[in-house]
C-alpha cells in the first residue's frame, strides 16, 4: 500500500471512530423557551408553604414622595402618596406588623403605639401578598372582585389562578433576556414581559428566576393612571429571598412619576423593607380586627397600649 492509500485509510477510520463517539455522547437537551421558563416559575410559586402568622418590622424609606396612613369609617386604614411640601419628617416611617395567615388582615403599630389596621397587601410580603398587590393594587382584593379573563386553553399543570389572573402565561409575550443576578446575587434568568390584551389588568414588565430553584426572585409591573390632563406612571419591583423556611418578599422598590400633558412635574421613590422576621403559629383574630366605632366617642378617648404579643 503506498503512503496515499495508507493516508486514506487512516483518515476514514478516524471518520469512523468519531462517528461512533458521537452517537454513544447523550442527546443535549433543548434550552427552554421563554413561555416554558415562565410556567415553570410560576408552578413553582405555587407550590411555596405559606406562613400561618407573621410578626416583621415594616420600613418605608421615602424620597420625594411619602405613605402615610389613615383611618376609614370601617375602622381600617388607607395608604396615601404625598408630594410636595414638607415632607422630610416623612421620609422614613416604620411600623410593627403583625400579620395572619393568607394576610386576610393585619395590625400595624408605629413607634408612638398608634394602631393602624390594614387590608393592604403591602404589608403582606408573601406569594399571595405579592399576587394580590399586583392584580388589585394599594387596597388589596375588593370585596367584589372585577371580572377576570380566563384565556380559551389553559397550560398543562397549572392552577387556576395562574391561567384567569394578571399572571396568566396566554396574556402576555414573553421575552428572553438571559443571564440576570438575584437580588441576594445568585444566578438567574431575567424574562420580559408584553401584554397582549387588557394591559391595566395584566401589567407585569419583568420577572427574574432563580434557576437553581426555579422560583421568582424579582418581580415588577407597571403602574398607571390617568384624570384627564394629568397621569401617574411607575413600576413596582418586589425582590424575593428565603427567611426562616419562607420564600418571602425582603423589600420593593417603587417609582412613580406624575405628568401634565406630557411634561414630568414631580418624580420620587421609595423602598420598603420587611426585617426581623419571625412566623408563630397563630395570631388571634381579634388581635387584627379594628374596634367597631363607638357610637358616642369619648373626646380624651385613648387609642389602647401597644400590642404585647411577642414578635
Amino acid at each position: 500500500m503506498n503512503q496515499s492509500n495508507r493516508f486514506l485509510a487512516m483518515l476514514l477510520a478516524l471518520v469512523a471512530i468519531g462517528s461512533t463517539l458521537v452517537g454513544a455522547l447523550p442527546a443535549r437537551a433543548a434550552t427552554p423557551s421563554a413561555s416554558a421558563y415562565y410556567e415553570a416559575a410560576i408552578a413553582a410559586m405555587q407550590r411555596l408553604p405559606e406562613p400561618p402568622a407573621a410578626t416583621f418590622t415594616t420600613t418605608f424609606h421615602s424620597n420625594g414622595l411619602s405613605f402615610s396612613l389613615g383611618p376609614l369609617t370601617n375602622g381600617s386604614t388607607a395608604i396615601y402618596v404625598t408630594w410636595g411640601g414638607n415632607i422630610a419628617e416623612l421620609g422614613q416611617q416604620r411600623y410593627r406588623t403583625w400579620m395572619r395567615a393568607h394576610g386576610d388582615r393585619t395590625l400595624n403599630v408605629d413607634a408612638k403605639g398608634k394602631r393602624y389596621y390594614s387590608t393592604s397587601p403591602v404589608f403582606v410580603p408573601t406569594w399571595p401578598g405579592a399576587y394580590d398587590f399586583l392584580r388589585y393594587g394599594w387596597d388589596g382584593k375588593p370585596a367584589t372582585s372585577k371580572a377576570l379573563h380566563p384565556i380559551a386553553t389553559p397550560p398543562p399543570g397549572l392552577k387556576t389562578i395562574a391561567v384567569v389572573s394578571a399572571i396568566s402565561p396566554g396574556a402576555y409575550r414573553i421575552d428572553d433576556r438571559g443571564a440576570a443576578l438575584c437580588p441576594d446575587g445568585s444566578p438567574g434568568h431575567a424574562l420580559h414581559l408584553t401584554a397582549l390584551y387588557d394591559p391595566s389588568v395584566h401589567t407585569l414588565s419583568r420577572v427574574v428566576i432563580d434557576t437553581k430553584t426555579m422560583r421568582i426572585c424579582s418581580l415588577r409591573f407597571n403602574i398607571f393612571e390617568t384624570i384627564v390632563a394629568v397621569s401617574l406612571g411607575g413600576y413596582v419591583q418586589m425582590n424575593f429571598g428565603d427567611v426562616g423556611n419562607y420564600w418571602v418578599v425582603r423589600s420593593s422598590k417603587i417609582e412613580i412619576a406624575i405628568h401634565t400633558f406630557g411634561i414630568q412635574v414631580k418624580h420620587g421613590d421609595a423602598t420598603i423593607a420587611y426585617t426581623a422576621m419571625k412566623f408563630p403559629q397563630s395570631i388571634p383574630l381579634s388581635m387584627v380586627t379594628p374596634p367597631k366605632p363607638s357610637p358616642s366617642p369619648s373626646p380624651g378617648a385613648s387609642l389602647g397600649a401597644s400590642p404585647t404579643a411577642s414578635p
